[in-house]
């Protein structure tokens, strides 16, 4: 095992930069790209991340031995919309008008025309995108009428604004996984006309809201599906000299805990480990596939979660089980704590790698200057704004220059991490309440490198006081300036109509409470 940028014994160190667009081994150096991502998961649901992880994880495990594991890797956002927002876009979620939560079935689009994604980048470098599955980050519908509900929408009429529409050459998937319009969407169009009303069907974790879409729809074949176009995406695609970036966002195991029947009480731990052991097997089908059509050694797979796992599917119970999702970090999914947006991200290209740990800081929207980095492609001034590269990793010359990073809560509160501290920016875990400016301090920090479980709050110990005061400083710059990136002043969407960010700059955070 090796830690930090080792690489495997293999020369692909060697000269590996000497070119951004030279060969590797005979290979070009526009490696074919997919990102996989999970929909609320944990760092410690697989094995080759958290040794005492009670469900089977093979697949992901041997990602692990023949990659890069990232130890302190953060989503954006403790939820999904928002986390996939940076994903695409490299660019903080909280400098849009979109300050917490997430968006529904018939919100409008949170990327704006004329910001450019990572599908856009590609694209600009010959490649091929595609997405499948939860797209989540709004479309627009046609109507019927002006009222904008899903029993009023135009299915006949394209929508625009979607995928298709910020860079990718193909998309089929859905629009949220949880409630109507329970159809698929091809590109621009729903794949089939609906021709029935849906029930609201189960309870609790198990809950589907009713509403209008397509006989042929259930949410037990949902996944399995979407594995299905994925794999007859590279089929297709056998035969084609064109790189592809192929971005995969999974529905599981995110709520309803309704794994396929092939899946069903095959883990020790219920439906939630049934379904991580889900994604599991179609993380090893895809790497099958690779190698079946002779495109593994020169595609880069990643493995990431939008978040962390959800803390209300019965987490207690796991833990009488031995298992926690979240490994030995505090809180979950929509938590400011590390458990909301401490996420697995596990990447391998071929077998170029042998069981490298990388400790660095990495934020997933560091993936559009990492690529951009491999492909020699210089963003533009209002691009990739938070996006910093950590291609020196993958080519086994350093490490990321990234030194910290913002994410926020469900209820759009900050954290800001360094290598050594974390400040949160609320007296809780930032979910959905306020934070308290009396009885309770309105700042949580914490010793990351003594306290990763985030156990005790130093917000009150005097020795601190300069270090809170420096990193309040430091968010209130990157609000400033429109990025944390070097570069020219950007800016947020909206300004400072989020009371948190109008409150960090007219310093009622400005130090100690």
């Amino acid at each position: 095992m090796k830690t930090h940028t080792a690489l495997s014994a293999s020369s692909f160190a060697l000269g590996l930069l000497a070119c951004n667009l030279g060969t590797i081994h005979g290979q070009n150096t526009q490696p074919n790209v997919i990102l996989i991502l999970a929909d609320d998961m944990g760092i410690g649901d697989i094995r080759g991340l958290n040794p005492d992880s009670q469900i089977d994880t093979p697949n992901l495990d041997e990602m692990c031995a023949h990659g890069i594991s990232f130890n302190d890797a953060h989503s954006s956002s403790a939820l999904s919309t928002p986390s996939r927002y940076s994903i695409l876009t490299g660019r903080y979620n909280w400098r849009t008008t979109k300050k917490g939560g997430v968006l529904g079935a018939t919100s409008p689009a949170m990327i704006t025309p004329g910001r450019k994604t990572i599908a856009d980048m590609f694209k600009s470098k010959g490649y091929t995108t595609a997405a499948i599955g939860k797209w989540h980050l709004g479309q627009d519908w046609a109507y019927k009428s002006n009222k904008e509900n899903v029993d009023n929408i135009d299915f006949t009429k394209p929508i625009t604004n979607g995928p298709t529409d910020r860079g990718f050459d193909y998309f089929y998937g859905i629009v949220s996984p949880t409630g109507a319009p329970h159809l698929y969407i091809e590109n621009n169009m729903v794949e089939k006309q609906p021709n029935t009303t849906f029930e609201d069907s189960g309870t609790g974790l198990y809950k589907i809201k009713g509403g209008i879409g397509h006989s042929d729809w259930s949410a037990e074949s949902m996944q399995p599906h979407f594995a299905d176009k994925m794999l007859n995406y590279l089929e297709n695609g056998k035969n084609s000299e064109q790189p592809f970036f192929l971005y995969m966002a999974l529905t599981a195991p995110h709520i309803p805990l309704l794994p396929s029947p092939e899946f069903k009480g095959k883990s020790s731990i219920g439906d939630y480990g049934d379904l991580v052991m889900m994604i599991d097997d179609i993380v090893g089908r895809l790497n099958q596939k690779l190698k079946d059509i002779g495109k593994y050694e020169n595609t880069i797979v990643m493995f990431a979660a939008d978040n962390g796992c959800a803390g209300y599917i019965h987490v207690d119970n796991m833990n009488k089980n031995g298992h926690y999702p979240s490994y030995i970090y505090r809180g979950y999914k929509s938590h400011a704590w590390e458990g909301g947006h401490r996420i697995p991200f596990i990447l391998s290209w071929g077998d170029k790698y042998d069981h490298v740990k990388e400790n660095s800081l990495v934020s997933l929207t560091d993936l559009y200057a990492t690529f951009a980095d491999m492909l020699g492609y210089k963003s533009g001034d209002a691009e990739a704004e938070d996006s910093y590269s950590f291609w020196p990793v993958l080519a086994g010359k350093g490490t990321t220059s990234r030194s910290d990073l913002i994410a926020t809560s469900g209820g759009g509160y900050f954290t800001y991490r360094t290598p050594e501290y974390k400040l949160i920016f609320n007296a809780g875990n930032g979910s959905d309440q306020q934070y308290k400016m009396n009885g309770h301090p309105p700042l949580q920090l914490y010793d990351m490198s003594n306290d990763p479980e985030e156990k005790v709050n130093c917000i009150n110990n005097p020795e601190y006081d300069g270090q809170v005061k420096e990193m309040v400083a430091q968010v209130k710059k990157y609000i400033e300036d429109g990025r944390s990136t070097p570069g020219p002043k950007s800016s947020n969407d909206g300004g400072n109509l989020w009371k948190q960010i109008k409150d960090i700059m007219d310093g009622t955070y400005a130090g100690k409470p």
